[in-house]
């Protein structure tokens, strides 16, 4: 009998698929025989530009945040210091492709051997960047696999998987990888399942696999009879088609549910229409604008509201304060992953208050267009909503002295920060709750979330965090203001049971995972429990 298929690693991406294994085949070595034209330098200069071209046409059907994962790429591959190597063994006699793998080989072991695990997440763009210039010397084709399946390899270039379709669902499984890496981010943010790191092992391209991209396992189909249903529903739901309304969410006894939609840039809008879902629950602002000259550009940022707003047709749009810090940089400054419990969101913008006052206008001035909500991130004390409102206030003042037409709009508070979770009641000035579960798991088990060396601690992170939602969200109810929770709990169809049972009943998530978590909530009562039949 054969043994069955079972392999653990790491959860990076929420979800859960049923597809079948597509197995690509090991890279073949490059060729070392000498070109006697003497064209080799002339062959590298021009697979590179080759490759910075593709990765430019794929930036620009791209969102913000995975144009900047191929930047990044573009900028790597116009670095004198990467391409000199190459160009010194070529100088010695060796091909064109041997010289370019060989010196990006010695590029990538330096990445993976880093004590950093941001850094050594880096590695997978380094082979990415060295598999497309040798594809452009070979004259290959960028890879691709059949819809629906399950990548499995020892890792996915970045360009691979934007270059992918994922609407007809699929998931991701890594011998290697990290939880810190850019494809795993990109991933997260298309809610597309993946699992790093179950190995060195083997799997039959054309398997059919179960993955499970919480708990870090994958599982044979044959082997995973048990699954519920609702485990397998990573494709594309019919309700989804771009001319038809959704249905409104209800629970089985008949409570309506409000599911809202995370972006980080208005493109991930183009082509969905606004009656799909019930407005926009969390538009991440730090990621709009990569400059400091665009930081500074107020009638930019007025622009990229206004077009979020006018999108929506009146319904509801949270947009998030900057949240900069950590490893969310203000433009021309470096990672700090040591601001995590220092200057970061709203402790930053009330240290630099030039950001927060020239977005404060843009926000008001955009906020005549649509239903704005502003969202205050990472606040821990109420005098940092009072302070904010004032700067709010005094920019308002400036912009009725100017003529300019404008709104002040509701003020609500990022809940990620233990100490403002343990007491809502005393945010008086605070309109609205938001429940940011990502940040609130990782201060509560102080254990970073994207530390592959304490993965092991984020499960007990996310049991007391749902203890503690227990015990504060009823504290927040009772004030009569509306309260909210995103991140990647909200995707989950396993914690949802306990997210109905704490009280809510607004829901934000990216829009790839609302067909999931719309089938998961119509099947349970609002006390978390099961419907019956």
């Amino acid at each position: 009998m054969p043994v069955p298929l079972r392999l653990k690693g790491q959860g990076a991406s929420p979800g859960y698929a049923r597809g079948t294994a597509h197995v690509p085949p090991r890279a073949r070595a490059p060729s070392t025989a000498t070109v006697s034209s003497g064209k080799d330098r002339e062959r590298l200069l021009l697979a590179v530009d080759n490759a910075v071209s593709a990765l430019r046409s794929l930036a620009e059907g791209s969102d913000l945040e995975s144009a900047a994962i191929l930047e990044f790429q573009i900028e790597m591959l116009r670095d004198p210091a990467i391409l000199e190597p190459s160009l010194a063994r070529i100088r010695e006699g060796e091909s064109a492709a041997f010289a370019w793998a060989s010196a990006m080989d010695d590029y990538i072991r330096g990445f993976e051997a880093a004590d950093d695990e941001h850094i050594r997440a880096h590695g997978g763009d380094m082979l990415d960047i060295k598999n497309q210039v040798l594809r452009s010397l070979n004259g290959e084709a960028p890879p691709d696999f059949p819809r629906g399946s399950v990548f499995v390899g020892r890792d996915i270039a970045p360009s691979v998987f934007l270059a992918h379709d994922w609407t007809g669902g699929g998931a991701v499984v890594l011998e290697g990888g990290s939880v810190a890496s850019h494809v795993a981010i990109l991933a997260r943010s298309r809610g597309v399942p993946m699992v790093v790191g179950v190995g060195d092992v083997t799997i039959d391209h054309g398997t059919e696999l179960f993955v499970h991209g919480d708990e870090g396992y994958v599982h044979g189909v044959d082997d995973a009879d048990e699954t519920p249903a609702v485990y397998t529903l990573t494709e594309p739901d019919s309700s989804q088609k771009q001319d038809e309304p959704s249905e409104a969410c209800e629970t089985a006894d008949g409570v309506a549910v409000t599911l809202r939609a995370n972006i980080d840039h208005p493109n991930e809008l183009r082509g969905l229409s606004p009656r799909l879902f019930d407005g926009i629950g969390l538009l991440r602002t730090e990621y709009l604008f990569p400059t400091s000259a665009e930081l500074a550009d107020e009638e930019r940022q007025e622009h990229i509201y206004r077009e979020t707003l006018i999108w929506a047709q009146g319904r509801p749009v949270t947009i998030r304060l900057f949240d900069f810090g950590a490893d969310k940089p203000l433009p021309g400054t470096q990672v700090d992953l040591s601001s995590y419990l220092g200057l970061r969101g709203i402790r930053l913008l009330l240290a630099r208050p030039e950001l927060l006052r020239t977005q404060a206008r843009a926000l008001m001035r955009a906020a005549p267009a649509g239903r704005l909500r502003v969202l205050v991130p990472m606040v821990t004390s109420p005098a940092e909503v009072e302070e904010t409102a004032r700067i709010f206030t005094e920019e308002a003042a400036t912009l009725s002295e100017r003529r300019i037409d404008h709104a002040i709009s509701p003020l609500g508070i990022m809940v990620e920060v233990p100490a403002a979770a343990l007491m809502p009641e005393a945010f008086r000035q605070a309109t609205f709750f938001s429940f940011g579960t990502n940040d609130l798991a990782q201060y509560i088990g102080a254990a970073a979330r994207d530390s592959a060396e304490v993965s092991h601690l984020h499960e007990a992170s996310r049991e007391a965090t749902l203890r503690l939602l227990r015990h504060t969200v009823p504290l927040a109810l009772a004030t009569g203001k509306p309260v909210s929770i995103c991140g990647d709990l909200t995707a989950d169809p396993s914690a949802l049971p306990d997210l109905l049972a704490c009280g809510f009943r607004e829901f934000s998530m990216a829009p790839a995972r609302m067909p999931l978590v719309r089938k998961t909530l119509s099947g349970l009562n609002t006390g978390g429990g099961k419907a019956r039949g």
